[in-house]
Protein backbone atom coordinates (compact mmCIF):
# COMPACT_ATOMS: atom_id res chain seq x y z
CA UNK A 1 0.00 0.00 0.00
CA UNK A 2 1.92 3.58 -1.30
CA UNK A 3 1.33 6.27 1.13
CA UNK A 4 2.01 9.85 0.72
CA UNK A 5 2.50 13.06 2.88
CA UNK A 6 -0.81 15.63 2.38
CA UNK A 7 0.91 19.39 3.03
CA UNK A 8 -2.52 20.60 4.06
CA UNK A 9 -3.09 17.85 6.72
CA UNK A 10 -0.13 16.54 8.83
CA UNK A 11 0.33 13.27 8.61
CA UNK A 12 -0.06 10.00 6.06
CA UNK A 13 -2.52 9.93 3.80
CA UNK A 14 -3.16 5.72 1.47
CA UNK A 15 -3.42 6.45 -1.93
CA UNK A 16 -7.08 4.96 -1.78
CA UNK A 17 -8.10 7.83 0.30
CA UNK A 18 -7.23 10.60 -2.64
CA UNK A 19 -9.20 8.08 -5.05
CA UNK A 20 -12.17 8.12 -3.07
CA UNK A 21 -12.14 11.43 -2.54
CA UNK A 22 -12.10 11.72 -6.55
CA UNK A 23 -14.50 9.44 -7.03
CA UNK A 24 -17.04 11.57 -4.67
CA UNK A 25 -16.87 14.13 -5.92
CA UNK A 26 -17.10 13.00 -9.73
CA UNK A 27 -20.34 11.09 -8.08
CA UNK A 28 -21.50 14.61 -6.19
CA UNK A 29 -21.01 16.45 -9.91
CA UNK A 30 -22.89 14.06 -11.65
CA UNK A 31 -25.77 14.08 -8.61
CA UNK A 32 -25.94 17.86 -9.90
CA UNK A 33 -26.42 17.50 -13.76
CA UNK A 34 -29.41 19.36 -14.70
CA UNK A 35 -29.83 20.78 -11.04
CA UNK A 36 -27.08 22.81 -9.89
CA UNK A 37 -24.66 23.10 -13.08
CA UNK A 38 -22.36 26.39 -11.79
CA UNK A 39 -21.68 24.11 -8.65
CA UNK A 40 -21.35 20.56 -10.31
CA UNK A 41 -19.25 22.15 -12.96
CA UNK A 42 -16.99 23.40 -10.38
CA UNK A 43 -16.60 19.94 -8.38
CA UNK A 44 -16.01 18.47 -11.71
CA UNK A 45 -12.70 20.65 -12.35
CA UNK A 46 -11.64 19.67 -8.74
CA UNK A 47 -11.98 16.05 -9.29
CA UNK A 48 -9.86 16.35 -12.52
CA UNK A 49 -7.44 18.52 -11.41
CA UNK A 50 -6.58 15.89 -8.26
CA UNK A 51 -7.15 13.06 -10.94
CA UNK A 52 -4.16 14.39 -12.74
CA UNK A 53 -1.69 16.56 -11.12
CA UNK A 54 1.03 14.78 -8.51
CA UNK A 55 -0.64 17.52 -5.71
CA UNK A 56 -0.01 14.62 -3.06
CA UNK A 57 2.42 12.83 -5.09
CA UNK A 58 0.52 9.99 -6.41
CA UNK A 59 -0.04 8.86 -9.65
CA UNK A 60 -3.08 10.15 -12.21
CA UNK A 61 -5.85 8.01 -12.22
CA UNK A 62 -7.16 7.26 -15.22
CA UNK A 63 -10.84 6.82 -13.86
CA UNK A 64 -11.47 9.33 -12.46
CA UNK A 65 -10.23 11.81 -15.13
CA UNK A 66 -12.49 10.01 -17.48
CA UNK A 67 -15.31 11.06 -14.75
CA UNK A 68 -14.86 14.55 -14.85
CA UNK A 69 -13.92 14.65 -18.55
CA UNK A 70 -17.28 13.28 -18.57
CA UNK A 71 -19.54 15.52 -15.70
CA UNK A 72 -18.02 18.22 -17.69
CA UNK A 73 -19.19 17.43 -20.90
CA UNK A 74 -22.06 17.50 -19.85
CA UNK A 75 -21.87 20.54 -17.79
CA UNK A 76 -21.14 22.35 -21.34
CA UNK A 77 -23.12 20.48 -23.25
CA UNK A 78 -26.04 22.24 -21.20
CA UNK A 79 -24.76 25.27 -20.97
CA UNK A 80 -24.52 25.89 -25.05
CA UNK A 81 -21.00 24.68 -25.54
CA UNK A 82 -21.58 21.70 -27.83
CA UNK A 83 -17.43 21.75 -29.28
CA UNK A 84 -15.85 22.04 -25.83
CA UNK A 85 -18.34 18.85 -24.59
CA UNK A 86 -17.96 16.68 -27.81
CA UNK A 87 -13.97 17.13 -27.13
CA UNK A 88 -14.06 16.40 -23.61
CA UNK A 89 -16.73 13.65 -23.88
CA UNK A 90 -14.27 12.01 -26.95
CA UNK A 91 -11.56 12.14 -24.40
CA UNK A 92 -13.34 10.41 -21.76
CA UNK A 93 -14.52 8.02 -23.83
CA UNK A 94 -10.91 6.88 -25.22
CA UNK A 95 -10.22 6.38 -21.24
CA UNK A 96 -13.19 4.13 -20.76
CA UNK A 97 -12.24 1.73 -23.88
CA UNK A 98 -8.53 1.52 -22.47
CA UNK A 99 -9.98 0.65 -19.08
CA UNK A 100 -12.35 -1.46 -20.63
CA UNK A 101 -15.27 0.07 -18.29
CA UNK A 102 -18.32 -1.18 -20.02
CA UNK A 103 -20.48 1.18 -17.59
CA UNK A 104 -17.90 4.14 -18.50
CA UNK A 105 -18.65 3.56 -22.47
CA UNK A 106 -22.09 3.03 -22.05
CA UNK A 107 -22.51 6.38 -20.40
CA UNK A 108 -20.19 8.09 -22.32
CA UNK A 109 -21.82 6.88 -25.51
CA UNK A 110 -24.87 8.09 -24.72
CA UNK A 111 -23.71 11.51 -23.99
CA UNK A 112 -21.65 11.79 -27.06
CA UNK A 113 -25.51 11.01 -28.79
CA UNK A 114 -26.55 13.89 -27.52
CA UNK A 115 -24.00 16.33 -28.33
CA UNK A 116 -24.52 15.35 -32.17
CA UNK A 117 -28.09 15.91 -32.20
CA UNK A 118 -27.66 19.31 -30.21
CA UNK A 119 -25.16 19.69 -33.18
CA UNK A 120 -28.18 18.06 -35.98
CA UNK A 121 -25.55 14.88 -36.98
CA UNK A 122 -28.43 12.71 -36.08
CA UNK A 123 -26.30 9.53 -38.11
CA UNK A 124 -23.52 10.37 -35.55
CA UNK A 125 -25.88 10.53 -32.34
CA UNK A 126 -27.76 7.12 -33.77
CA UNK A 127 -24.63 5.37 -34.25
CA UNK A 128 -23.30 6.45 -30.91
CA UNK A 129 -26.63 5.78 -29.12
CA UNK A 130 -26.70 2.05 -30.77
CA UNK A 131 -23.23 1.42 -29.48
CA UNK A 132 -24.13 2.33 -26.12
CA UNK A 133 -27.18 -0.26 -26.54
CA UNK A 134 -24.89 -2.72 -26.82
CA UNK A 135 -22.50 -1.64 -24.16
CA UNK A 136 -26.13 -1.48 -21.61
CA UNK A 137 -27.73 -4.02 -22.37
CA UNK A 138 -26.28 -6.70 -20.08
CA UNK A 139 -25.89 -4.17 -17.42
CA UNK A 140 -27.34 -4.42 -13.82
CA UNK A 141 -28.22 -0.38 -13.90
CA UNK A 142 -30.97 0.02 -15.77
CA UNK A 143 -31.24 3.50 -15.78
CA UNK A 144 -28.15 3.71 -18.27
CA UNK A 145 -30.61 1.88 -20.39
CA UNK A 146 -33.71 4.03 -20.17
CA UNK A 147 -31.66 6.66 -20.58
CA UNK A 148 -30.32 5.80 -24.17
CA UNK A 149 -33.35 4.58 -25.20
CA UNK A 150 -34.37 8.31 -23.89
CA UNK A 151 -31.64 9.75 -25.80
CA UNK A 152 -32.77 7.40 -28.80
CA UNK A 153 -36.58 9.03 -28.89
CA UNK A 154 -34.93 12.34 -28.90
CA UNK A 155 -33.07 11.60 -32.16
CA UNK A 156 -36.40 10.41 -33.72
CA UNK A 157 -38.11 13.55 -32.01
CA UNK A 158 -36.03 16.09 -33.24
CA UNK A 159 -35.59 14.60 -37.15
CA UNK A 160 -39.33 14.89 -37.27
CA UNK A 161 -39.62 10.77 -37.06
CA UNK A 162 -42.19 11.24 -34.53
CA UNK A 163 -43.75 7.82 -34.51
CA UNK A 164 -40.84 6.11 -33.64
CA UNK A 165 -40.08 8.87 -30.76
CA UNK A 166 -43.22 7.98 -29.05
CA UNK A 167 -41.99 4.24 -29.40
CA UNK A 168 -38.75 4.91 -27.89
CA UNK A 169 -39.83 7.34 -25.35
CA UNK A 170 -42.70 5.09 -23.99
CA UNK A 171 -40.11 1.89 -23.66
CA UNK A 172 -37.86 4.58 -21.45
CA UNK A 173 -40.87 5.13 -19.76
CA UNK A 174 -41.40 2.05 -18.56
CA UNK A 175 -37.71 1.48 -17.62
CA UNK A 176 -37.06 4.53 -15.65
CA UNK A 177 -40.86 4.49 -13.71
CA UNK A 178 -40.07 0.74 -12.84
CA UNK A 179 -36.90 2.02 -11.26
CA UNK A 180 -37.92 5.46 -10.12
CA UNK A 181 -35.85 7.62 -12.04
CA UNK A 182 -37.05 10.70 -11.24
CA UNK A 183 -34.78 13.31 -12.81
CA UNK A 184 -34.22 11.28 -16.44
CA UNK A 185 -38.20 10.85 -15.91
CA UNK A 186 -38.58 13.88 -16.42
CA UNK A 187 -37.21 14.60 -19.55
CA UNK A 188 -38.82 11.27 -20.80
CA UNK A 189 -42.31 12.67 -20.45
CA UNK A 190 -41.21 16.83 -21.87
CA UNK A 191 -39.95 14.38 -24.37
CA UNK A 192 -43.33 13.00 -25.25
CA UNK A 193 -45.08 16.25 -25.07
CA UNK A 194 -43.49 17.91 -27.12
CA UNK A 195 -44.03 14.57 -29.88
CA UNK A 196 -47.83 14.97 -29.26
CA UNK A 197 -48.21 18.72 -29.32
CA UNK A 198 -46.00 18.42 -33.33
CA UNK A 199 -48.87 15.83 -33.85
CA UNK A 200 -51.29 18.04 -32.75
CA UNK A 201 -52.71 15.87 -30.11
CA UNK A 202 -52.75 18.78 -27.07
CA UNK A 203 -55.09 16.59 -24.83
CA UNK A 204 -51.95 14.14 -24.48
CA UNK A 205 -49.38 16.98 -24.78
CA UNK A 206 -51.04 18.50 -21.84
CA UNK A 207 -50.50 15.59 -19.87
CA UNK A 208 -46.95 14.38 -20.43
CA UNK A 209 -46.54 18.22 -19.92
CA UNK A 210 -48.24 18.24 -16.93
CA UNK A 211 -46.52 15.05 -15.28
CA UNK A 212 -42.82 16.70 -16.44
CA UNK A 213 -43.39 20.04 -14.70
CA UNK A 214 -44.15 18.08 -11.36
CA UNK A 215 -41.21 15.91 -11.15
CA UNK A 216 -39.07 19.19 -12.52
CA UNK A 217 -40.52 21.34 -9.84
CA UNK A 218 -40.22 18.23 -7.47
CA UNK A 219 -36.89 18.12 -8.37
CA UNK A 220 -35.61 21.70 -9.54
CA UNK A 221 -34.65 19.47 -13.32
CA UNK A 222 -33.61 22.79 -15.00
CA UNK A 223 -33.31 22.11 -18.70
CA UNK A 224 -37.35 20.16 -18.01
CA UNK A 225 -38.25 23.40 -16.14
CA UNK A 226 -37.17 26.03 -18.90
CA UNK A 227 -38.52 23.52 -21.69
CA UNK A 228 -41.91 23.45 -20.11
CA UNK A 229 -41.92 26.97 -20.12
CA UNK A 230 -41.14 27.43 -23.51
CA UNK A 231 -43.52 24.89 -24.38
CA UNK A 232 -46.54 26.47 -22.83
CA UNK A 233 -45.13 29.77 -24.14
CA UNK A 234 -45.91 27.95 -27.43
CA UNK A 235 -49.07 26.57 -26.58
CA UNK A 236 -50.69 30.17 -25.34
CA UNK A 237 -49.02 31.67 -28.52
CA UNK A 238 -51.05 29.53 -30.49
CA UNK A 239 -54.06 29.89 -29.21
CA UNK A 240 -53.19 33.94 -29.60
CA UNK A 241 -52.50 34.44 -25.63
CA UNK A 242 -49.94 36.98 -26.59
CA UNK A 243 -49.18 38.14 -22.89
CA UNK A 244 -49.42 34.45 -21.31
CA UNK A 245 -46.90 33.46 -24.19
CA UNK A 246 -44.77 36.34 -23.26
CA UNK A 247 -44.84 35.43 -19.50
CA UNK A 248 -43.89 32.46 -20.46
CA UNK A 249 -41.09 32.78 -22.82
CA UNK A 250 -39.53 35.99 -20.35
CA UNK A 251 -39.72 33.36 -17.53
CA UNK A 252 -37.64 30.87 -19.50
CA UNK A 253 -35.32 32.54 -20.58
CA UNK A 254 -34.72 34.62 -17.03
CA UNK A 255 -34.46 30.57 -15.88
CA UNK A 256 -31.53 30.13 -18.23
CA UNK A 257 -29.83 32.78 -18.44
CA UNK A 258 -29.45 32.86 -14.32
CA UNK A 259 -27.74 28.87 -14.81
CA UNK A 260 -25.92 29.82 -18.17
CA UNK A 261 -27.89 27.21 -20.52
CA UNK A 262 -27.09 29.47 -23.21
CA UNK A 263 -28.74 27.90 -25.79
CA UNK A 264 -32.25 27.61 -24.12
CA UNK A 265 -31.81 31.74 -23.73
CA UNK A 266 -31.37 31.73 -27.57
CA UNK A 267 -34.43 29.63 -28.18
CA UNK A 268 -36.62 31.66 -25.38
CA UNK A 269 -35.54 35.28 -26.81
CA UNK A 270 -36.25 33.45 -30.61
CA UNK A 271 -39.77 32.73 -29.59
CA UNK A 272 -40.11 35.94 -27.43
CA UNK A 273 -39.35 37.80 -30.64
CA UNK A 274 -42.15 36.09 -32.41
CA UNK A 275 -44.51 37.74 -30.06
CA UNK A 276 -42.98 40.68 -31.07
CA UNK A 277 -43.81 40.63 -34.46
CA UNK A 278 -47.35 39.33 -33.27
CA UNK A 279 -47.25 42.88 -31.53
CA UNK A 280 -45.93 44.58 -35.01
CA UNK A 281 -43.09 45.49 -32.77
CA UNK A 282 -40.85 44.35 -35.77
CA UNK A 283 -37.47 46.67 -34.65
CA UNK A 284 -37.21 44.80 -31.18
CA UNK A 285 -37.95 42.23 -32.73
CA UNK A 286 -35.17 41.98 -35.04
CA UNK A 287 -32.99 43.15 -32.42
CA UNK A 288 -33.99 39.89 -30.40
CA UNK A 289 -32.92 37.99 -33.49
CA UNK A 290 -30.10 39.84 -34.33
CA UNK A 291 -28.68 39.32 -30.61
CA UNK A 292 -29.74 35.41 -31.08
CA UNK A 293 -28.38 34.94 -34.33
CA UNK A 294 -24.99 36.15 -33.42
CA UNK A 295 -24.97 33.89 -30.02
CA UNK A 296 -26.30 31.16 -31.65
CA UNK A 297 -23.11 31.29 -34.28
CA UNK A 298 -20.43 31.40 -31.36
CA UNK A 299 -22.10 28.40 -29.68
CA UNK A 300 -22.96 26.47 -32.80
CA UNK A 301 -26.59 26.18 -32.01
CA UNK A 302 -27.58 25.19 -35.96
CA UNK A 303 -31.29 25.03 -34.79
CA UNK A 304 -31.26 28.74 -32.93
CA UNK A 305 -29.72 29.93 -36.23
CA UNK A 306 -32.27 28.48 -38.28
CA UNK A 307 -34.83 30.12 -36.36
CA UNK A 308 -33.69 33.10 -36.49
CA UNK A 309 -32.36 33.74 -39.67
CA UNK A 310 -35.79 32.58 -41.63
CA UNK A 311 -37.70 35.01 -39.01
CA UNK A 312 -35.06 37.47 -39.95
CA UNK A 313 -36.00 37.40 -43.65
CA UNK A 314 -39.05 37.24 -43.12
CA UNK A 315 -38.91 40.33 -40.95
CA UNK A 316 -37.21 42.41 -43.27
CA UNK A 317 -38.99 41.29 -46.09
CA UNK A 318 -41.69 42.99 -44.63
CA UNK A 319 -39.79 46.13 -43.76
CA UNK A 320 -39.24 46.43 -47.82
CA UNK A 321 -35.06 45.73 -46.93
CA UNK A 322 -35.05 43.26 -49.39
CA UNK A 323 -31.06 42.86 -49.85
CA UNK A 324 -31.16 42.03 -45.67
CA UNK A 325 -34.06 39.49 -46.20
CA UNK A 326 -32.09 37.68 -49.42
CA UNK A 327 -28.80 37.61 -47.23
CA UNK A 328 -30.83 36.02 -44.45
CA UNK A 329 -33.03 33.83 -46.28
CA UNK A 330 -29.51 32.45 -47.75
CA UNK A 331 -28.20 32.05 -44.82
CA UNK A 332 -31.27 30.22 -43.80
CA UNK A 333 -31.35 27.93 -46.54
CA UNK A 334 -28.24 26.82 -46.24
CA UNK A 335 -28.08 25.20 -42.82
CA UNK A 336 -32.02 24.02 -43.55
CA UNK A 337 -30.88 21.75 -46.56
CA UNK A 338 -27.51 20.62 -44.34
CA UNK A 339 -30.29 19.41 -41.62
CA UNK A 340 -32.65 18.15 -44.68
CA UNK A 341 -29.85 16.01 -45.39
CA UNK A 342 -28.99 14.40 -41.82
CA UNK A 343 -32.52 13.71 -41.49
CA UNK A 344 -33.03 12.45 -44.82
CA UNK A 345 -30.01 10.16 -44.06
CA UNK A 346 -31.34 8.93 -40.76
CA UNK A 347 -34.30 7.58 -42.26
CA UNK A 348 -31.76 5.02 -44.03
CA UNK A 349 -30.94 3.86 -40.30
CA UNK A 350 -34.79 3.21 -39.25
CA UNK A 351 -34.78 -0.42 -40.26
CA UNK A 352 -31.24 -0.88 -38.16
CA UNK A 353 -32.46 1.34 -35.61
CA UNK A 354 -35.44 -0.40 -34.14
CA UNK A 355 -34.24 -3.59 -34.99
CA UNK A 356 -30.58 -3.59 -33.16
CA UNK A 357 -32.80 -1.21 -30.01
CA UNK A 358 -35.20 -3.66 -29.78
CA UNK A 359 -32.92 -7.14 -29.91
CA UNK A 360 -30.70 -5.56 -27.65
CA UNK A 361 -33.78 -4.68 -25.31
CA UNK A 362 -34.93 -8.05 -25.50
CA UNK A 363 -31.84 -9.33 -25.03
CA UNK A 364 -31.75 -7.48 -22.05
CA UNK A 365 -34.80 -9.56 -20.67
CA UNK A 366 -33.52 -12.55 -21.20
CA UNK A 367 -29.96 -11.60 -19.41
CA UNK A 368 -32.33 -10.92 -16.09
CA UNK A 369 -34.53 -13.71 -16.85
CA UNK A 370 -32.49 -16.96 -16.71
CA UNK A 371 -34.14 -19.55 -15.30
CA UNK A 372 -36.28 -19.42 -18.48
CA UNK A 373 -33.40 -18.28 -21.12
CA UNK A 374 -34.22 -21.48 -23.60
CA UNK A 375 -37.43 -20.54 -23.82
CA UNK A 376 -36.94 -17.06 -24.01
CA UNK A 377 -34.28 -17.23 -26.78
CA UNK A 378 -36.67 -19.97 -29.11
CA UNK A 379 -39.04 -17.10 -28.61
CA UNK A 380 -36.49 -14.32 -29.36
CA UNK A 381 -36.16 -15.91 -32.78
CA UNK A 382 -39.57 -16.07 -33.64
CA UNK A 383 -39.74 -12.25 -33.07
CA UNK A 384 -36.46 -11.18 -34.62
CA UNK A 385 -38.06 -12.92 -37.68
CA UNK A 386 -41.13 -10.62 -37.46
CA UNK A 387 -39.86 -7.37 -36.38
CA UNK A 388 -37.49 -7.63 -39.24
CA UNK A 389 -40.59 -8.08 -41.05
CA UNK A 390 -42.11 -5.14 -40.03
CA UNK A 391 -39.16 -3.10 -40.04
CA UNK A 392 -38.72 -3.54 -43.62
CA UNK A 393 -42.48 -2.01 -43.91
CA UNK A 394 -41.69 0.55 -41.46
CA UNK A 395 -38.61 1.39 -43.46
CA UNK A 396 -40.09 1.85 -46.93
CA UNK A 397 -42.99 3.30 -45.59
CA UNK A 398 -40.46 6.25 -43.88
CA UNK A 399 -38.45 6.60 -46.97
CA UNK A 400 -41.52 7.15 -49.04
CA UNK A 401 -43.56 9.49 -47.20
CA UNK A 402 -43.20 13.64 -47.06
CA UNK A 403 -41.79 14.38 -43.70
CA UNK A 404 -44.39 17.37 -43.56
CA UNK A 405 -47.54 16.06 -44.43
CA UNK A 406 -47.01 12.56 -44.02
CA UNK A 407 -48.48 11.89 -47.43
CA UNK A 408 -46.40 10.18 -50.43
CA UNK A 409 -43.26 11.97 -52.27
CA UNK A 410 -43.83 12.91 -55.16
CA UNK A 411 -41.48 10.89 -56.44
CA UNK A 412 -43.03 7.49 -54.69
CA UNK A 413 -46.23 8.95 -56.28
CA UNK A 414 -44.65 8.98 -59.46
CA UNK A 415 -44.03 5.39 -59.25
CA UNK A 416 -47.44 4.70 -58.13
CA UNK A 417 -48.98 6.30 -61.22
CA UNK A 418 -46.41 4.06 -63.50
CA UNK A 419 -48.02 0.70 -61.41
CA UNK A 420 -51.36 2.09 -62.01
CA UNK A 421 -51.53 2.80 -65.64
CA UNK A 422 -49.81 0.10 -66.70
CA UNK A 423 -52.04 -2.13 -65.04
CA UNK A 424 -54.87 0.30 -66.77
CA UNK A 425 -53.13 -0.34 -70.46
CA UNK A 426 -53.76 -4.28 -69.62
CA UNK A 427 -57.48 -4.24 -68.56
CA UNK A 428 -59.01 -1.13 -69.88
CA UNK A 429 -60.35 1.22 -66.76
CA UNK A 430 -61.06 4.72 -66.64
CA UNK A 431 -58.38 6.45 -64.39
CA UNK A 432 -58.33 10.56 -63.39
CA UNK A 433 -55.43 12.76 -61.82
CA UNK A 434 -56.29 15.72 -59.71
CA UNK A 435 -53.86 18.55 -58.79
CA UNK A 436 -54.91 20.26 -55.98
CA UNK A 437 -53.37 24.10 -55.31
CA UNK A 438 -54.55 25.83 -52.28
CA UNK A 439 -55.13 29.61 -52.95
CA UNK A 440 -52.62 32.58 -51.75
CA UNK A 441 -50.86 29.92 -49.30
CA UNK A 442 -47.97 32.01 -49.35
CA UNK A 443 -49.95 34.72 -47.72
CA UNK A 444 -50.20 32.38 -44.59
CA UNK A 445 -46.58 32.07 -44.50
CA UNK A 446 -45.99 35.69 -44.33
CA UNK A 447 -48.89 36.63 -41.88
CA UNK A 448 -48.83 33.45 -39.38
CA UNK A 449 -45.14 31.87 -40.09
CA UNK A 450 -43.59 28.99 -41.34
CA UNK A 451 -44.46 26.68 -38.99
CA UNK A 452 -48.01 27.20 -39.06
CA UNK A 453 -47.82 27.23 -42.57
CA UNK A 454 -47.03 23.04 -42.19
CA UNK A 455 -50.06 22.58 -39.41
CA UNK A 456 -52.25 24.10 -42.44
CA UNK A 457 -50.97 22.01 -44.91
CA UNK A 458 -51.22 18.92 -42.31
CA UNK A 459 -54.31 19.72 -41.63
CA UNK A 460 -55.62 19.62 -45.22
CA UNK A 461 -53.82 16.57 -46.08
CA UNK A 462 -55.90 15.03 -43.02
CA UNK A 463 -58.43 16.30 -44.34
CA UNK A 464 -57.99 14.92 -47.92
CA UNK A 465 -57.26 12.15 -46.82
CA UNK A 466 -60.83 11.83 -45.01
CA UNK A 467 -62.59 12.32 -48.24
CA UNK A 468 -60.77 10.01 -50.50
CA UNK A 469 -61.43 6.14 -50.86
CA UNK A 470 -58.39 3.36 -49.52
CA UNK A 471 -57.95 3.26 -53.26
CA UNK A 472 -57.08 6.90 -54.18
CA UNK A 473 -53.80 7.68 -53.88
CA UNK A 474 -52.38 11.06 -52.67
CA UNK A 475 -49.12 12.73 -53.02
CA UNK A 476 -47.28 16.02 -52.50
CA UNK A 477 -46.73 18.23 -55.44
CA UNK A 478 -44.59 21.02 -55.10
CA UNK A 479 -44.88 23.34 -51.57
CA UNK A 480 -48.65 24.33 -51.38
CA UNK A 481 -50.33 22.18 -53.81
CA UNK A 482 -51.39 18.24 -53.88
CA UNK A 483 -51.42 15.34 -56.22
CA UNK A 484 -54.38 13.14 -56.35
CA UNK A 485 -55.00 9.56 -58.18
CA UNK A 486 -58.40 8.20 -59.05
CA UNK A 487 -58.54 4.40 -59.95
CA UNK A 488 -61.81 3.46 -61.72
CA UNK A 489 -62.84 7.45 -61.83
CA UNK A 490 -63.50 8.53 -65.25
CA UNK A 491 -63.18 12.54 -65.53
CA UNK A 492 -67.13 13.15 -64.33
CA UNK A 493 -66.95 11.29 -61.01
CA UNK A 494 -63.16 12.84 -60.75
CA UNK A 495 -65.26 16.68 -60.93
CA UNK A 496 -67.60 15.54 -58.40
CA UNK A 497 -64.70 14.65 -56.36
CA UNK A 498 -62.91 18.10 -56.90
CA UNK A 499 -66.41 20.04 -56.46
CA UNK A 500 -66.49 17.99 -52.89
CA UNK A 501 -63.10 18.88 -52.10
CA UNK A 502 -64.00 22.81 -52.74
CA UNK A 503 -67.28 22.51 -50.94
CA UNK A 504 -65.80 20.87 -47.91
CA UNK A 505 -62.52 23.38 -47.06
CA UNK A 506 -65.18 26.26 -47.85
CA UNK A 507 -67.24 24.94 -44.92
CA UNK A 508 -64.35 23.77 -42.67
CA UNK A 509 -62.08 26.82 -40.78
CA UNK A 510 -59.11 26.39 -39.38
CA UNK A 511 -58.50 28.26 -36.53
CA UNK A 512 -55.18 29.67 -36.45
CA UNK A 513 -53.80 32.11 -33.88
CA UNK A 514 -56.90 32.86 -32.56
CA UNK A 515 -58.14 33.30 -35.99
CA UNK A 516 -60.54 31.28 -38.57
CA UNK A 517 -58.77 30.53 -41.83
CA UNK A 518 -60.73 29.43 -44.75
CA UNK A 519 -59.22 28.08 -48.16
CA UNK A 520 -59.73 28.20 -51.22
CA UNK A 521 -58.06 26.19 -54.30
CA UNK A 522 -57.44 25.86 -57.97
CA UNK A 523 -57.80 22.28 -59.19
CA UNK A 524 -56.18 20.65 -62.79
CA UNK A 525 -57.21 17.49 -64.06
CA UNK A 526 -57.00 15.29 -66.92
CA UNK A 527 -58.06 11.51 -67.32
CA UNK A 528 -55.48 8.80 -68.65
CA UNK A 529 -55.64 7.57 -72.41
CA UNK A 530 -54.18 4.28 -73.94
CA UNK A 531 -50.48 3.80 -73.51
CA UNK A 532 -49.61 7.62 -72.48
CA UNK A 533 -46.52 8.07 -70.67
CA UNK A 534 -47.22 8.95 -67.20
CA UNK A 535 -44.98 12.08 -67.39
CA UNK A 536 -47.51 13.52 -70.24
CA UNK A 537 -50.59 12.44 -68.23
CA UNK A 538 -48.97 14.40 -65.41
CA UNK A 539 -48.04 17.52 -67.29
CA UNK A 540 -51.71 17.70 -68.97
CA UNK A 541 -52.67 18.06 -65.26
CA UNK A 542 -50.45 21.10 -64.46
CA UNK A 543 -51.45 22.64 -67.64
CA UNK A 544 -55.40 22.52 -66.99
CA UNK A 545 -54.00 23.59 -63.22
CA UNK A 546 -52.29 26.85 -64.73
CA UNK A 547 -55.39 27.54 -66.79
CA UNK A 548 -57.52 27.27 -63.11
CA UNK A 549 -54.91 29.72 -61.35
CA UNK A 550 -55.87 32.57 -64.00
CA UNK A 551 -59.65 31.97 -62.93
CA UNK A 552 -61.66 32.23 -60.22
CA UNK A 553 -61.29 30.48 -56.57
CA UNK A 554 -62.51 27.01 -56.60
CA UNK A 555 -62.48 26.54 -60.03
CA UNK A 556 -62.24 23.27 -61.46
CA UNK A 557 -60.07 22.96 -64.63
CA UNK A 558 -60.27 19.64 -66.95
CA UNK A 559 -57.30 19.68 -69.20
CA UNK A 560 -58.30 19.50 -73.61
CA UNK A 561 -56.52 19.11 -76.63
Amino acid sequence: MAFFYNPIRPGLIQDSEIIQRIDSLNAAAQDMISIAPKEGLDLSKRAYQLATTAEYGHKQYPKGVADALQNMAHFHLEGGNSMLALSQAKEALHIHNDLKDNFGQASTLRLLGMIYVNLNEYNKAMSSLLKALENAHTMADQRVMGEILMTIGQTYLVSNEWEPAINELKKSVQVLQSRNFSVPLSFAYNYLAAAYKMMGDYEVFQQYLGRAAELADDYNVLPVRIDNLRQKGQNELHAGNLEDASHNFEEGRQLAEKHDYQADEISCSIWLSEVDHYRGELDRAVQRLLSANARAQVNHYEDGRLRANRKLAQIYAELSDYPKAYEHFQSFYQIEQRIKRERNDLKFLTIESIFRTEALQKEALIIQNKNDQIEKEINERKWVEEALRHSEDKYRRALNLDTTTAVNTLRYFYELAELETQRVNRYPHPLSLLIVDIEHFNQVNERFGYLAGDQVLQWVARRLKDLLRVVDVIGRHGGDAFILLLPETGIENARIVANRICQHFTEADFEIVGEKLTLGFHIGMAEYEKDLPVDVFFQRAEKALEKSQQGFTNQVVLWEK
